[in-house]
């Protein structure tokens, strides 16, 4: 007769889960809970991706699911799961899938064997802090930390694309500082990047929480308000014009002219066309005078 300890699952030293076909947590033991420092009530209906590291799931989904989906099987994988505080724990999974999605998960730590293995990981580390940098490099502007223009390109597109579905128009702001040159070769480039950096901070205090904020030019910015209309913008675009035209910079003070556009419910645009409009709309402020708001129709 078998002892019934051995049929308790939570006295293995290994840990046991399930997963749903949505790849959430069905059913794990009490060393899943101690590695995840999560008691098991908790873990339960959670994504296992939320205790991967961010490397480990990327590997997990590009190599490891498509594997199951052809062998069903896949043994001995090594993986980080994130403990307590983000403690990275290097463990060893084998994970066999049924046809209907159910996945069954054997854990255990694993000790950091041998000088290669450490260096690995050690790597593996390095690589993520890496496509941290590279990431943060490739979306943002270096001296003011805002969105650059690649990247408002790519979130603008989904702010488009849910006005279209949502019926709602939006707005888009060209803001460009006035006689910016002058003021840097009278106060030199140093002054100049601060007046930068300081309106670049304003402009984000101003915002509000959906809008975007770019750097597209070296003193040209972009704000694209979501839901919002043609008056609410100009009302919005007048008072950061004031807001700014009252600030004064280690003794510097600046104006802005800035181009506005506005979309209209139902009409298809994109980025490209609401960035020439107001565009035009900012190079008609700068003729007529500076430090004022027009207004581009679509």
């Amino acid at each position: 007769m078998i002892n019934s300890d051995f049929k308790d699952i939570n006295n293995f030293l290994s840990g046991h889960l399930v997963t749903n076909e949505d790849r959430k947590i069905v059913f794990c033991n009490n060393y899943i809970s101690s590695l995840t420092d999560q008691p098991e009530d908790k873990l339960l209906n959670t994504l296992i991706s939320q205790y991967i590291s961010k490397a480990s799931n990327i590997f997990i989904d590009s190599y490891v699911y498509p594997l199951l989906l052809s062998e069903s099987v896949v043994k001995e994988m090594q993986v980080t799961l994130l403990g307590k505080n983000g403690k990275k724990i290097p463990v060893v999974v084998s994970i066999k899938q049924r046809k209907d999605g159910m996945s069954y998960w054997s854990i255990y730590e694993c000790a950091i064997r041998d000088k290669l293995q450490c260096e690995l990981l050690k790597a593996n580390d390095q690589l993520e802090k890496q496509s941290q940098a590279l990431l943060l490099l490739a979306t943002t502007d270096p001296l003011t930390g805002l969105i650059n223009r690649r990247e408002l390109r790519a979130q603008a597109n989904k702010i488009i694309h849910q006005a279209a579905r949502n019926a709602t128009t939006f707005a888009l702001l060209s803001i460009d500082i006035d006689y910016f040159k002058c003021i840097n070769d009278e106060y030199g480039h140093q002054a100049g990047d601060k007046l930068l950096m300081e309106l670049s901070k304003l402009l984000t205090n101003q915002r509000r929480i959906n809008d975007l904020v770019a750097r597209v030019g070296g003193e040209e910015f972009v704000m694209l308000l979501s839901d919002i209309n043609e008056v609410n913008a100009f009302r919005l675009a007048e008072d950061l014009r004031e807001l700014i035209e009252k600030q004064s910079i280690d003794n510097m003070s600046i104006t802005v002219s800035i181009g506005l556009v506005v979309t209209a419910k139902n009409i298809k645009t994109d980025l490209d066309t609401l960035l020439k409009l107001s565009d035009n709309a900012l190079y008609e402020s700068k003729g007529s005078g500076r430090n004022r708001t027009s207004i581009a129709q679509l």
